[in-house]
């Protein structure tokens, strides 16, 4: 079976959640969340096509950013998931119960 691949927007530790997605046996996308001169769909838009779930951390991420990547999500038919604050487990977490539930339902 193939590792689910969470893309997490927001936040500044890469390495953190790339390594807390390993221990939780999946890969991880990563983007920093912020933009110089408004977020563009085209800086987004080859994370979320690789992406099974996307988590919005709502403590590391502007309003723009957030707005584009919602919908690309929904262009795509990709999870979202909006997470408080900006940790790593919290958000892998997050993601990894979103796709749970949609393989359940």
């Amino acid at each position: 079976m193939k590792k689910p691949t969470i893309a997490v927007i927001g936040g500044s530790q890469e390495k953190t959640f790339k390594q807390i997605g390993s221990k939780f046996g999946c890969m991880v996308l990563f983007h920093g969340g912020k933009v110089r001169n408004g977020a563009s769909k085209k800086e987004f838009r080859p994370i979320i096509k690789k992406a099974d779930c996307v988590v919005i951390n709502l403590g590391a991420c502007g309003h723009v950013t957030m707005d584009v990547v919602k919908e690309l999500c929904k262009d795509t038919g990709t999870k979202i998931v909006f997470q408080e604050g900006f940790g790593a487990s919290g958000a892998i977490t997050a993601g990894l119960n979103a796709l749970s539930l949609q393989m359940a339902g």
